[in-house]
Protein backbone atom coordinates (compact mmCIF):
# COMPACT_ATOMS: atom_id res chain seq x y z
CA UNK A 1 0.00 0.00 0.00
CA UNK A 2 1.14 3.29 -0.97
CA UNK A 3 0.74 5.95 2.18
CA UNK A 4 1.05 9.46 0.59
CA UNK A 5 1.26 12.13 3.16
CA UNK A 6 -1.24 15.21 2.37
CA UNK A 7 -0.72 18.35 3.74
CA UNK A 8 -3.29 20.46 5.40
CA UNK A 9 -2.95 23.18 2.77
CA UNK A 10 -3.20 20.82 -0.17
CA UNK A 11 -6.94 19.65 1.91
CA UNK A 12 -8.11 23.23 2.13
CA UNK A 13 -7.24 24.22 -1.38
CA UNK A 14 -9.08 21.39 -2.61
CA UNK A 15 -12.25 21.82 -0.85
CA UNK A 16 -12.24 26.18 -1.70
CA UNK A 17 -12.23 24.62 -5.79
CA UNK A 18 -14.87 22.54 -5.09
CA UNK A 19 -17.04 25.37 -3.43
CA UNK A 20 -15.90 27.95 -6.11
CA UNK A 21 -17.39 25.27 -8.89
CA UNK A 22 -20.51 24.89 -6.55
CA UNK A 23 -20.94 28.41 -6.75
CA UNK A 24 -20.73 28.54 -10.19
CA UNK A 25 -23.45 25.87 -10.85
CA UNK A 26 -25.79 27.26 -8.03
CA UNK A 27 -25.06 30.34 -6.62
CA UNK A 28 -26.01 30.60 -3.16
CA UNK A 29 -27.42 34.41 -2.92
CA UNK A 30 -31.08 33.91 -3.47
CA UNK A 31 -33.36 36.19 -5.31
CA UNK A 32 -34.74 39.57 -4.12
CA UNK A 33 -38.63 39.87 -3.96
CA UNK A 34 -40.29 42.80 -3.48
CA UNK A 35 -41.72 44.57 -0.28
CA UNK A 36 -44.61 43.27 1.19
CA UNK A 37 -46.88 46.25 0.26
CA UNK A 38 -45.60 45.92 -3.60
CA UNK A 39 -46.28 41.89 -3.81
CA UNK A 40 -50.03 42.84 -2.28
CA UNK A 41 -50.45 45.46 -4.69
CA UNK A 42 -49.13 43.06 -7.93
CA UNK A 43 -51.49 40.46 -6.88
CA UNK A 44 -54.68 43.12 -6.29
CA UNK A 45 -53.71 44.23 -9.84
CA UNK A 46 -53.60 41.06 -11.45
CA UNK A 47 -57.02 39.77 -9.93
CA UNK A 48 -58.23 39.17 -13.40
CA UNK A 49 -55.62 36.60 -14.14
CA UNK A 50 -56.07 35.00 -10.81
CA UNK A 51 -59.95 34.98 -11.81
CA UNK A 52 -59.33 32.90 -14.91
CA UNK A 53 -57.02 30.66 -13.14
CA UNK A 54 -59.61 30.26 -10.15
CA UNK A 55 -62.93 30.25 -11.83
CA UNK A 56 -65.30 29.05 -9.07
CA UNK A 57 -63.39 31.29 -6.19
CA UNK A 58 -64.07 34.55 -5.21
CA UNK A 59 -60.32 36.16 -5.51
CA UNK A 60 -61.17 39.16 -3.86
CA UNK A 61 -62.86 37.78 -0.77
CA UNK A 62 -59.84 34.81 -0.28
CA UNK A 63 -57.40 38.08 -1.10
CA UNK A 64 -59.04 39.50 2.17
CA UNK A 65 -59.26 36.25 4.27
CA UNK A 66 -55.75 36.04 3.46
CA UNK A 67 -54.51 39.15 4.61
CA UNK A 68 -56.66 39.35 7.85
CA UNK A 69 -55.25 35.97 8.88
CA UNK A 70 -51.62 36.94 8.30
CA UNK A 71 -52.43 40.12 10.34
CA UNK A 72 -54.40 38.56 12.98
CA UNK A 73 -51.52 35.80 13.36
CA UNK A 74 -49.14 38.21 12.74
CA UNK A 75 -47.23 36.03 9.83
CA UNK A 76 -44.80 37.37 7.67
CA UNK A 77 -44.01 35.64 3.98
CA UNK A 78 -41.27 35.71 1.60
CA UNK A 79 -43.32 35.20 -1.77
CA UNK A 80 -46.60 36.27 -0.97
CA UNK A 81 -47.58 35.17 -4.82
CA UNK A 82 -46.76 32.07 -3.92
CA UNK A 83 -48.53 32.00 -0.42
CA UNK A 84 -51.30 33.77 -2.28
CA UNK A 85 -51.24 30.71 -4.95
CA UNK A 86 -51.32 28.29 -2.22
CA UNK A 87 -54.27 29.50 -0.66
CA UNK A 88 -56.45 29.85 -3.01
CA UNK A 89 -55.67 26.07 -4.17
CA UNK A 90 -57.21 25.37 -0.68
CA UNK A 91 -60.31 27.31 -0.56
CA UNK A 92 -60.84 25.32 -4.25
CA UNK A 93 -60.26 22.23 -2.16
CA UNK A 94 -62.89 22.92 0.33
CA UNK A 95 -66.42 21.41 1.01
CA UNK A 96 -68.18 24.78 -0.30
CA UNK A 97 -66.81 24.81 -3.70
CA UNK A 98 -66.53 21.13 -4.92
CA UNK A 99 -69.24 19.90 -7.63
CA UNK A 100 -71.73 17.59 -5.37
CA UNK A 101 -72.50 14.14 -5.97
CA UNK A 102 -75.43 12.47 -4.31
CA UNK A 103 -75.94 8.75 -4.16
CA UNK A 104 -78.89 7.15 -3.26
CA UNK A 105 -78.46 3.83 -0.60
CA UNK A 106 -81.23 1.34 -0.72
CA UNK A 107 -81.81 -0.03 2.26
CA UNK A 108 -83.54 -3.36 2.51
CA UNK A 109 -84.18 -6.35 4.95
CA UNK A 110 -81.42 -9.07 5.37
CA UNK A 111 -84.37 -12.11 4.84
CA UNK A 112 -85.39 -10.54 1.59
CA UNK A 113 -89.75 -11.43 2.35
CA UNK A 114 -91.86 -11.11 0.08
CA UNK A 115 -94.00 -8.44 2.17
CA UNK A 116 -90.45 -6.38 3.13
CA UNK A 117 -90.13 -3.06 1.04
CA UNK A 118 -87.14 -1.49 -0.05
CA UNK A 119 -86.17 1.76 1.25
CA UNK A 120 -84.25 4.69 -0.71
CA UNK A 121 -82.39 7.47 0.81
CA UNK A 122 -80.13 9.67 0.16
CA UNK A 123 -78.59 9.52 3.52
CA UNK A 124 -75.85 6.95 4.73
CA UNK A 125 -76.72 7.13 8.39
CA UNK A 126 -80.56 6.73 8.15
CA UNK A 127 -82.10 3.38 10.06
CA UNK A 128 -85.36 1.98 9.03
CA UNK A 129 -86.94 -0.63 10.66
CA UNK A 130 -89.03 -3.41 9.04
CA UNK A 131 -92.15 -4.18 10.62
CA UNK A 132 -92.55 -7.24 8.78
CA UNK A 133 -89.15 -9.08 10.15
CA UNK A 134 -89.01 -7.05 13.20
CA UNK A 135 -85.24 -5.99 12.09
CA UNK A 136 -83.57 -3.28 11.15
CA UNK A 137 -83.01 -2.91 7.36
CA UNK A 138 -79.54 -2.34 5.82
CA UNK A 139 -78.00 -1.12 2.96
CA UNK A 140 -77.80 -3.43 0.30
CA UNK A 141 -76.54 -0.94 -2.44
CA UNK A 142 -75.50 2.55 -3.14
CA UNK A 143 -76.14 4.48 -6.65
CA UNK A 144 -74.61 7.81 -7.83
CA UNK A 145 -77.27 10.15 -8.94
Amino acid sequence: MNNKKVSLNDILERISKIESRLEEIAPTSKRKLPSKKEQIEQIQSEIHVWSQKFPSTDIEFELAKMLDWLKATNKRKKDYRAFFRNWLRKSTNSVGNEPTISHSYIYSCANDKAKCVDEISHFKDMSYYCTECNAIKKIIKVTKS
